[in-house]
């Protein structure tokens, strides 16, 4: 197991998928921060652009709250096409057979895969918060305040986040061929995101809305400047619940698998 491990760190510190990935996530930040900039110094000179601002609800952003907004600059979609190339890597080139003649487990090979990706998911989501926090200072300025709850709705968006992480890595270990992973993760999430909105139109409830338990309406809940205790008890809740059941069945699909 060990050795194994070596292999796999070795493997993505090695990767070019990985640096290539990482600069993505961060030029995406760098285009919405001077996005925003843009509209708002537009905003600030015409009354054209103000009543867009207006609409779009943008308000001068800040270090902090460019911190709880790392989630919508298409970090998980990168996740996705990231964690798709480097987990099914060794099954498309076959290197997997030699990995498995020297007499690794499925299990061992399945959780050194695992841990090194969540290393590697954790490193690019810590990089691009403190990278939005950099940004927020440098563009607008401010490092600005907490809102309520503050630490508790970004640790609970952390957890979402490696829920992701989960949901990307049991899709790879259970598809290994990297095309249909990079497909089925980002489709497969928003399609249950979709089906919870078509859930909400069903029920006709203003109390309830099923979306908001789904990985991406609580990114959004949690990405407000100030959040309920209640609310972020519940990401907290939903993360840990799709994480253990990510694992779970990309575990037992693995263990079933010919390859």
């Amino acid at each position: 197991m060990t050795d194994l491990l070596r292999l796999e760190f070795r493997r993505l510190f090695r990767a070019k998928s990985f640096y290539i990935c990482l600069v993505i996530a961060l030029a995406m930040i760098v285009i919405s921060a001077a996005a925003t900039k843009m509209l708002l110094n537009m905003a600030a000179t015409s009354e054209e652009y103000a009543g867009v601002a207006e609409a779009a609800a943008l308000q001068l952003p800040t270090s902090f709250s460019m911190l709880k907004s790392v989630p919508s600059s298409s970090l998980t979609t990168i996740l996705a096409i990231f964690i798709s190339i480097f987990v099914t890597e060794d099954y498309s080139s076959d290197i997997i057979k030699n990995v498995y003649s020297k007499g690794n487990s499925r299990d061992e090979v399945f959780f050194s895969k695992c841990i090194s990706t969540f290393a590697a998911g954790l490193m690019m989501i810590l990089v691009c918060a403190l990278f939005s926090f950099a940004m927020g200072k440098a563009l607008f300025g401010k490092v600005g305040t907490m809102g309520k709850n503050y630490v508790g709705s970004l640790s609970a968006e952390l957890v979402v986040l490696l829920a992701y992480v989960a949901i990307y890595f049991a899709v790879a270990i259970s598809v290994k061929k990297t095309g249909a992973s990079i497909a089925a993760s980002i489709i497969g999430p928003l399609l249950v995101g979709l089906l919870l909105t078509l859930g909400n139109a069903a029920l006709k409830s203003d109390k309830i809305s099923l979306s908001d338990y789904w990985l991406e309406g609580r990114l959004t809940i949690l990405s407000q400047a100030d959040v309920a205790w209640k609310e972020v008890w519940i990401g907290f809740l939903v993360g840990a619940v799709v994480l253990v059941a990510a694992g779970a069945i990309g575990f037992f699909v693995n263990r079933t698998s010919e390859k």
